[in-house]
This record gives structure tokens, C-alpha cells and sequence, in this order.
């Protein structure tokens, strides 16, 4: 068992007893020494008191498209990969180089447009970019969106036409993954997006 695992984050941070002063004793609400202080520090029980005091029985309601405040029935929702296992080489690629190569860039997948950008036709619950998300989002330091990398969608052509459409209106730019990525050949079309040093 390790020193973390016997006592904490709390133990690490306490005076020894040869530095000659007693271990601080917890104090009521202090994530150091708790069991389960990630899901504390994340603010998990706040999250779930703050959800549960906005929940109101149906008939109680006044905005129209709040969801139920029935629960999810336990064991209904179960989580899958991020990404198949070639886009997670891809997406580790990828990553190697910009680490190399412009390393005050960060590498984000499956982001939803919504999330880095805004359109002038949203109202009442109408979103244009609702549903739309590139594959791969590099982004600067400051949190600016650098480029996207998009795969074609073949199932659905004209939610890809949206897509692409949104991101030249918001004057990102885009590396298209193609069927089959040359390396040498991708790398060239996101390099040419990044910040020049």
C-alpha cells in the first residue's frame, strides 16, 4: 500500500511529528483525508443537490421543454469508446507531432460546433449547430480553435455539407481526413494551419 493510499492527499501535506508540530486535525468539509475527495473536489454532491432542488414534479412546471424529473433507470446507460481503435492511432499521431512541433497546441476530439461557435440564427431552442461536430479540434493556447479535422460523413452527406459550411462561414480552418490518410500528406495540410514560431 502507498503513502497516498494509507493517508491521503492529507498525509502528504501534514507536518511530520519531528518537525515538532502535531498533524493537523480535519476540519468538517475539507477535501484533504477524504475518502473520495476527486469526486468532492469535482463537485459531484453539488452537482447532484443543485439538480435534484431544480427538479420539480411535472405538474409543477411552467417551461415547456423541461425534460422529466423521473430518474434513468439504473443500468441503461453504458459507456463506449471515444473513438474506434484507428482513430485513436490517428488521434495519438497526431498528438506526437503537435507535442513536437507546436507544442502550445492542444488536440480535442468529437467537439460540437455549439462549443467554439455561435450562430446569429439561434432563438427559441433553434440552433443551427445543434448535432454538428468535428472529429478533431486543434486548439491554441489562449482556447482559440486553430483548425478542424473532419472525416467525410457518408451517411449523411448533408449533415456534412452543414458542417463544413459552418466552419468556412466561421473562417475555420479545415483538414479533411480522407478514406485512406497519407501521413505525410495530412500532416502538411494541419501544419499549415498551426502558429508560426
Amino acid at each position: 500500500m502507498t503513502r497516498i493510499a494509507r493517508t491521503g492527499i492529507a498525509g502528504l501535506r501534514a507536518p511530520s511529528p519531528a518537525e515538532g508540530n502535531a498533524p493537523a486535525k480535519a476540519v468538517k468539509g475539507d477535501l484533504r483525508g477524504s475518502g473520495s475527495w476527486a469526486n468532492e473536489w469535482a463537485g459531484a454532491r453539488s452537482a447532484i443537490a443543485r439538480a435534484k432542488a431544480i427538479a420539480k414534479p411535472a405538474k409543477a412546471r411552467t417551461d415547456k421543454g423541461a425534460m422529466s424529473a423521473d430518474p434513468i433507470p439504473e443500468g441503461t446507460i453504458t459507456a463506449r469508446p471515444l473513438m474506434s481503435t484507428r482513430d485513436v492511432k490517428l488521434h495519438n499521431w497526431i498528438l506526437d507531432r503537435l507535442e513536437a512541433e507546436a507544442p502550445c497546441c492542444t488536440l480535442h476530439v468529437g467537439v460540437a460546433l455549439h462549443s467554439f461557435l455561435t450562430a446569429a440564427t439561434a432563438h427559441d431552442g433553434f440552433d443551427p449547430l445543434n448535432g454538428l461536430a468535428a472529429d478533431m479540434l486543434i486548439v491554441d493556447e489562449t482556447g482559440q480553435p486553430i483548425a478542424a479535422i473532419i472525416r467525410e460523413n457518408t451517411p449523411n452527406p448533408s449533415r456534412h455539407l452543414l458542417l463544413i459550411d459552418a466552419l468556412l462561414d466561421a473562417d475555420i480552418p479545415i483538414v479533411d481526413i480522407p478514406v485512406r490518410p497519407s501521413l505525410a500528406t495530412l500532416w502538411q495540410a494541419i501544419s499549415e494551419t498551426l502558429p508560426k514560431a
